[in-house]
């Protein structure tokens, strides 16, 4: 568990957090207390948009501080590699450079040498220049998390979209619930006790929520079509810019949408997808390194 040293990542983070205390504030204050005061829909309505917040804030917090898929580094064959490979250069045009091994030479199909951060990699594993190491299956690096999306957070990230399209959702019926069972003699009606500031106040904040809902649900519903298409076509945005770049045609595989998602939230229930609190172990987590570091002849 650790906290990415961004500054723009750790600002996306502050505004999110800050939008989720405004959104339960407002939508709890303004819209349900005064409109469902007199029945027992106004604790139901609260009890449920913050069940929908701490799912938001618990999925958001393990796909921030989780491990994406860290390719571990091997410092023990740096110098040997630097002294044996002239082309070997950190390189900072932004081209994911690599040295592939012989496969003689290591324990694994297409794995590479990063000239970055030096690591042995495994195929698919790319490296992220605001983390500077290389991440497994990695997609993007998302600053909303201050954390890469990989193989291992990939869960996470898609359960924070889902919960903040909810929370979004949610906010945006209550808000029209909220209206339409407006009286002008409640606490925030033009004849009510607050009068006019306190009806002044409800526009304002339904104004400024509205906004909020529908610029967040419509970002996260876009992120989220696009997670969902590049799981069901098994490739991740690099390896599609990268394809598009090459001109090389996509991969065909015949697997099914459901074996798709099983790779990405694991093998349990479908039930189980939903929770952010349970584990993504899987086998695939094991990196099988070299018995011995690669050698090259000078």
């Amino acid at each position: 568990m650790q906290l990415r040293k961004d500054p723009c990542g750790i600002f996306c983070v502050i505004l999110i957090y800050a939008s989720l205390v405004y959104a339960d504030y407002a939508l709890s204050r303004w819209m349900i207390l005064p409109t469902f005061s007199d029945g027992l829909w106004a604790p139901v309505h609260i009890i449920i948009f913050n069940i929908i917040l701490f799912l938001v804030v618990v999925s958001h917090s393990r796909t921030m501080l989780a491990d994406p898929g860290i390719v571990p580094l091997n410092k023990s064959s740096e110098e040997k590699l630097r002294r044996s490979v002239p082309e070997y250069s950190d390189d900072e045009s932004g081209s994911d450079n690599e040295i592939f091994l012989r496969p003689e030479e290591y324990v694994g199909e297409d794995w590479s040498v990063c000239t970055r951060c030096e690591s042995f990699r495994p195929p698919r594993a790319h490296h992220c220049r605001v983390c500077r190491r290389c991440i497994r299956r990695m997609d993007h690096h998302c600053p909303w998390v201050n954390n890469c999306v990989g193989e291992l957070n990939q869960k996470y990230f898609l359960q924070f979209l889902i919960y903040v399209g909810l929370c979004s959702g949610y906010a945006i019926f209550v808000i029209i619930h909220s209206w339409i069972n407006h009286s002008d003699h409640g606490e925030t009606g033009l004849k009510g006790p607050r009068g006019q500031s306190g009806h002044h106040i409800k526009v304002v904040h339904t104004i400024v929520l509205s906004m909020e809902a529908l610029l967040f649900g419509m970002f996260v519903l876009a992120v989220s079509c696009d997670q969902l298409s590049a799981i069901f076509n098994d490739e991740t945005a690099i390896e599609s810019v990268q394809r598009r770049n090459r001109r090389s045609p996509r991969r065909s595989k015949r697997v099914s949408k459901i074996s798709l998602l099983r790779g990405i939230c694991g093998n349990g229930s479908i039930w189980t997808w939903l929770l952010p609190c349970t584990p993504s172990t899987f086998e695939r987590e094991v990196i099988h390194f070299p018995s011995a570091p690669p050698h090259y002849d000078v």
